[in-house]
Parts: structure tokens; sequence; C-alpha cells
């Protein structure tokens, strides 16, 4: 009977979470659902008309009294009823899922592939880099005796990573000079916020994420001193920017649109945390001949508040592939301790003109939605079977997945369907290569490091082939043939030409 109980009562819960009532919970919580549930409840823009009876919570505290270890289940059975960004995770979930909000170990360095080379383009203030003398524009030659002129990015910052006082020797070059470097890496208090000049008149901003107000402060004090550059023109990369703090993206757009008094859009919060929050621009931004954002599937909450502003107002061009569609903003409480994060949708954003984007994303004025090559070929490979290995005489379609990926990464000249002598032999060489035995028969840990192998060279050739960035620059330089839209004063004020 038991058993049979504990088959159907996760469906039981899952009704009465669905179904809802006109009450909320009060008073003394007295277990730890309950505690969760007031959070909930009380913060949540979706459980204003949307709570659990008494009768509801009784039922759900005699199941988790029964099954305790169920009970991180049971909240985001919950949540799921709720939105889909609500979560109630683990301590080490958390930080997986959350890095930006967590502190990393390293040197300090952010490092771009240009002209194939890894070059350092920001370096962290206090950090180790910053203390040894590294600067932008170094390239990062070497790490531990490790050439790494041209690998991809993230074996270099791999390599640079490791645990608190652990030394890291780095080779760079400068100007024609070979310097060493031997580092102790420490905690560094990131910033996500770098810039350079491409070329006279167009700087580039990248914005990784939105954490702090000291990110504000970073870019404020990039973009007030642009005119003392003579910018004409911003390339403001906002791709795999998952968000961050909402009011730094309002900050920002204030500190971008021209135009004072322009609506920039909204948030809806719960009726008794004050309903809806307008926002209108100072009339703080400068007038540039063209400011390009750049954007992709991965730019998220905040940094698509930030682009879809600017794109309604009018103030730039949204470049590169529609974005990931989050338009609803969170709480993150410490729970039991510490040992849970409870993750609660208290505002949804909206855009002055499209109001929400949840669930759609926001489609840039200048759409690259097509694939890359690499991108098309990885589509047209075999699914493989992890459970299905494979050996010597073989022919099927799971010989095909197989070779497909060995093709692709230049281990054989064709793809086939035939285990073969030729299809043996490559098979044998890529097991050399990631270490793995070598035998007559390729299985699961072959064909997990053939689809990691893949997505590192999907990954490596897409930057190489940077579409969105060649096509902002393109008009950025077309843009700053015409003359500046602003006369700046050695006061560092400004006026418009």
């Amino acid at each position: 009977m038991f058993k049979k109980l504990k088959k159907i009562i996760p469906s039981i819960i899952l009704i009465i979470f669905f179904t809802g009532s006109s009450f909320a919970f009060s008073g003394t919580p007295n277990t730890q659902f309950e505690y969760i549930l007031q959070a909930i409840e009380q913060t949540s823009l979706f459980t204003q008309d949307k709570e659990m009876s008494p009768e509801q919570i009784a039922e759900v505290n005699e199941y988790i009294a029964q099954n305790p270890d169920k009970l991180q289940q049971v909240v985001n059975d919950y949540l799921k009823t709720l939105d889909t960004h609500s979560m109630f995770l683990t301590e080490n979930e958390y930080k997986k899922g959350f890095s930006t909000l967590v502190t990393p170990i390293g040197i300090g360095v952010s490092i771009q592939k240009l002209n194939g080379e890894n070059v350092i383009i920001s370096v962290e203030e206090k950090s180790p880099a910053q203390k040894a003398g590294l600067r932008f524009g170094d390239i990062i030659l070497k790490i531990d005796g490790i050439d790494v002129e041209s690998a991809d990015i993230s074996y270099v910052l791999q390599l640079l990573s490791g645990d608190i006082d652990t030394q890291v020797k780095i080779i760079v070059g400068r100007e024609g000079k070979i310097t060493e470097h031997n580092l102790k890496r420490q905690y560094i208090k990131k910033s996500y916020i770098s810039n350079y000049t491409v070329e006279e008149g167009i700087e580039y901003i990248r914005v990784e994420a939105m954490g702090s107000e000291d990110d504000y402060k970073k870019f404020e004090s990039i973009w007030n001193s642009l005119d003392e550059k003579n910018t004409k023109a911003v390339m403001l990369d906002l791709r795999s920017n998952g968000g961050g703090l909402v009011d730094i993206a309002w900050k920002m757009a204030d500190l971008i649109v021209e135009k004072d008094g322009i609506y920039m859009g909204s948030i809806q919060w719960r009726d008794d945390n004050g309903g809806i929050e307008e926002h209108y621009s100072n009339g703080d931004g400068l007038n540039f001949k063209k400011i390009c954002v750049l954007v992709d599937e991965n730019t998220a909450s905040a940094a698509e508040l930030l682009a879809g502003i600017l794109k309604e107002t009018g103030t730039a061009e949204i470049v590169g592939k529609t974005t990931y569609g989050k338009a609803q903003g969170q709480y993150h409480f410490d729970v039991m301790g510490g040992k849970y994060k409870l993750i609660v949708t208290c505002m949804q954003m909206n855009l002055p003109v499209s109001g929400s984007w949840e669930g759609k994303g926001i489609t840039p004025t200048t759409l690259l939605e097509g694939d890359s090559v690499i991108d098309i070929a990885i589509s047209q490979l075999q699914e493989m079977d992890y459970d299905n290995p494979i050996r010597y005489g073989d022919q099927s379609r799971q010989v095909e997945a197989v070779s497909g990926r060995l093709y692709l990464l230049g281990y054989m000249d064709n793809i086939q369907n035939i285990f073969d002598a030729v299809m043996l032999s490559a098979v044998r060489e890529f097991q050399e290569d990631e270490g793995i035995r070598a035998g007559i028969a390729a299985g699961n840990q072959t064909f997990e490091k053939l689809d990691e192998r893949i997505i590192d060279l999907r990954d490596q050739v897409n930057r190489l082939e940077d579409d969105a960035f060649d096509a902002a620059l393109e008009a950025c330089k077309e843009a700053i043939k015409r003359s500046l839209g602003y006369v700046s004063y050695d006061d560092g004020s400004f006026i418009a030409a």
C-alpha cells in the first residue's frame, strides 16, 4: 500500500499546485516547506491570485514527512506551476548555474582571439596580472611550457585557472619582445566590462554581465571618455550576456539614449509591491554616428532589456541572432542556513513599444540567423547512440555517425558506414590522441570525446568567422565617414554639433 502511495502522491501534488485558491499562507511557519512557501507567496509575481489553501499545505506536509528527501523536488514541482524561471537549488547547483555571482580564481585577465592570436584585452585592477605589468595588447604565447599562441580560448582560460595560491608561468609577446612572468593565482573580483579601439573613431565595448555596481561605474567611465577619443561609432557587444542586475541595465540605457524624456519601458511588480514602474531617459547620451549592439541566442534578461531599449528608442542598430527570451526577473534567497537557494520570479520587464519579450526574444534589426558552414555540417551528422558500441567489421548507421565525426575532425577523408581497416586506423589515432586505450572497438568514452571535440571545433570556427562583428564593423565604418555629431571641450563637456 505504501509503495503504491509513493507512486501516486507526486501526481496529486502537481494537481494541488495547479488548482490554486484565494488563501495565502499566514502565521508562523512550522515546517521547512511552510517556511519556503511563505517566501514564495510573499514575493512571487504569480502567487497573488494563486495561493495554496491550508488543506493543500497539510497534504504536502504529510507527503514530505514521509519522504523528507523529496523536499527539493516538491518545491520545484510547485515553482514550475508558477513560471519557468523560479527554482529551488542546492548550494553547488547554484554556484554552477550562476557563476557570475561566484568569485573566480585566476590571474585576472580577459582574452579575445584577434588575428588568430590570444590577446589580453583587459586586466583586472589589483590582480596578479596587473601587479606583474601585463596590459592590453599582450599576446599569450605559453602557459606552464605549453604553446597556446593559436590555441582555443577556452583551453587558455582552463590553463590559467586553478587552485588558490598555486603558481602559473606565462610567456607573453609585446611589440616584438618576449617576457616571462611567474604569477600566483588569487581570488579575482571580476569586472565584466572591457573595451578597446578597433580603429580610429570606432570603439568596441564588451559587457559580459551586469554583476555589480562596479560594472556600471566602469561602463560609465568608459562611455564618458569616448568623446575625448573623438569616437564616432560604438560596437556594444552583449553576446552570451545572461543579464544580472536590472537597475544597471536601466542606468546603462540612460547613459546611452541621447534625448531627454524618452519612454524606455517599465517593470511590472506585484500590486502590493508598487505595480507598474515606468522609466524615462535623462538625455545624457552622446550623438554618435552609429551604435551597433551585438546579440545572440544567449543574450538574456537585463542584457535583453538594454538591447531592446536601444532598438525601440531608435538609438542603436541591433546585429546578430534573436535573443534568448527572458523578460522576468528574480529574487535570490538563502534558505535553510545557505544549504539551498530559492530563486523566485518577482517582476516582468516591458519594452517601450513591444512590451514583454518573454519566450519570444528580441529580433535584431540586422538578423544573422543563418548557420555557419560548420553548424550546417554538424546538423547533418547522424545521431550517435552512446550505449551502442561499434566493432571492427560492423556496418550500421552508428558506424556512419562515428565516421562523420572523425571526418569533420580530420581523421578520415570521407564518411562511411562500414568499420573497415581505414576507419579502424582513424579510430585508434583518435583514441590515442585523447588518452583512451586503443582497440578494435569504440564505445561510450570514445563517443563522448568525439562530441566534445566537435563542440570545440564548432566554437573555434564560429569565433574565427564572426559575421556579427564584421557586419557591425562595416556599418560603423560607413557611418564614420560623416562628421561628428557633437563637439567636446577640454573640461569634459560636449554639445551637439
